[in-house]
């Protein structure tokens, strides 16, 4: 996983050690047992200086590591000494929680959205990093005793995907050997890992693939199921679905309404009403940016069924990030505005557009922007056409040619007004949306 970001795989960062002790690396098969040999002959400050000059580098994360930070993933486990995944869980604005050694599992912290557990250590501390055979030996006994038992409780209580993952580590292995006898296969809990197929046209490709076949099947043993794809680059697109999905669960609703197009004023506040209402019982979260004439009624129809279902809590399945209307110590109005769009908007995987109309003006341009925003970010577009203002500007820009038969069908159910029922006319736009979610509702 952090190779692609310019880190050494295993085999490299020991090949100019290897060399100096008059070892071949590409004829060693144990490189635990090479990195023992070097701290043996070097000391082990040797070692140190090798990871920290090989693993300290300032470079960024990769789209993996990206994709795996939008995810709502709360507990990560990694045995690399690097920083990626750390650096991109804080560029998506969630604090990590790193716990290295035993004695950070005695710390307590609040203000954090993923724990990142760093099973042999970190760059910062390399005197404490697990990658000789004496560190291997000590694992779980002199060092990260409890690390090993939060490991054990974690993959019994957790859902674990392994990536860029070799299971040649004995650490892991004795973890998952352990729990087997302990509950015998039958009762372990189901995880998964991704495998690169072994490629027929590689030297040797009978014997590799008979025990890629092997491997697979002794995996299964320990509840650990495999997808195999034949490309690394395979993974992110993976990646990309997951988040894909997983964005769609959330919607924002732009719009803003000085009046109500066609609609009565209260038709038109019982129509923003009954959408809010309706997504949040369908199991969707909201964004939205409290638009004038639609923020207040969102939250109206949030606190409706809230209200009703005392289990759903407002703050979890509603976000508001208001526009000031003022500006204050000289900042630049017009940049926060688009600064605060994007990150509504990056949250999201679906976005409504409704009404979108000002006072003097008859489309709301802020509205329109959100719209060039939420299709350079991916987003699925609906505007609701018959509410009129921008929402019809932007429903007259989307050419169904270019749209995939999903999208296209989307947008025309969702756009099928019952008139004079606002109800029926909701309901059309929360199935155009359970379509986009293979939901059946």
């Amino acid at each position: 996983m952090s190779i692609p970001a310019g880190f050494s795989s295993w085999s490299e960062l020991l090949k100019e050690p290897a060399e100096e002790i008059g070892l071949n690396v590409s004829k060693e098969q144990d490189l635990v047992n090479l990195a023992q040999y070097y701290s043996n002959r070097k000391h082990r400050t040797a070692i140190d200086d090798l990871i920290r000059s090989n693993f300290s580098g300032l470079i960024d994360p990769t789209k993996n590591h990206e994709l795996l930070a939008k995810l709502p993933i709360s507990t990560f486990w990694t045995t690399n000494y690097d920083k990626l995944i750390e650096k991109a869980l804080e560029a998506q604005m969630k604090p990590p929680f790193v716990k290295t050694k035993d004695a950070h599992l005695r710390e307590t912290n609040r203000n954090f959205d993923a724990i990142v557990y760093k099973l042999h250590g970190d760059v910062d501390t390399p005197d404490e990093a697990v990658i000789t055979r004496s560190d291997y030996e000590e694992f779980g006994y002199k060092k990260r005793k409890l690390f090993r038992e939060v490991l054990e409780g974690d993959l019994l209580t957790k859902t674990f995907l392994f990536l860029g993952f070799s299971f040649s580590d004995p650490n892991f292995n004795y973890v998952i050997g352990r729990l087997r006898v302990l509950l015998d296969e039958h009762q372990t809990r189901s995880h998964y890992c991704i495998m690169k197929r072994v490629s027929d046209t590689e030297e040797d490709a009978d014997y590799k693939i008979a025990k890629q076949e092997l491997q697979v099947e002794d995996l299964n043993r320990y509840g650990i199921f495999t997808c195999f794809v034949d490309d690394y680059k395979e993974i992110t697109e993976i990646l990309e679905t997951l988040v894909d999905k997983y964005r769609r669960r959330t919607i924002f609703i732009s719009g803003s309404a000085y009046n109500y197009n066609k609609f009565s004023e209260e038709e038109g506040r019982e129509f923003i009403h009954r959408l809010a209402f309706g997504l949040v019982e369908n199991g969707y979260s909201i964004v939205n940016g409290f638009g004038k004439g639609v923020g207040e009624f969102v939250i109206n129809g949030v606190a409706d069924y809230c209200l009703t279902h005392r289990e759903i809590k407002m703050q979890d399945v509603v976000k508001l990030m208001p526009f000031p209307q003022t500006s204050s110590s000289g900042i630049d109005l017009k940049k926060l505005y688009t600064e605060n769009r994007k990150q509504m908007i990056e949250m999201c995987g679906i976005a409504i557009f409704i009404f979108g109309n000002k006072e003097k003006q008859g489309v709301a341009n802020g509205v329109i922007e959100e719209y060039e925003l939420a299709k350079s970010l991916g987003l699925v577009c609906l505007p609701i056409k018959y509410t009129g203002g921008a929402a019809s500007v932007i429903y007259e820009k989307i050419s169904s040619p270019h749209l995939t038969d999903e999208v296209d069908s989307a947008v025309s159910q969702s756009n099928q007004e019952v008139d004079g029922e606002v109800l029926l006319s909701i309901e059309n736009i929360l199935k155009a949306i359970n379509l986009l979610n293979k939901e059946e509702k």
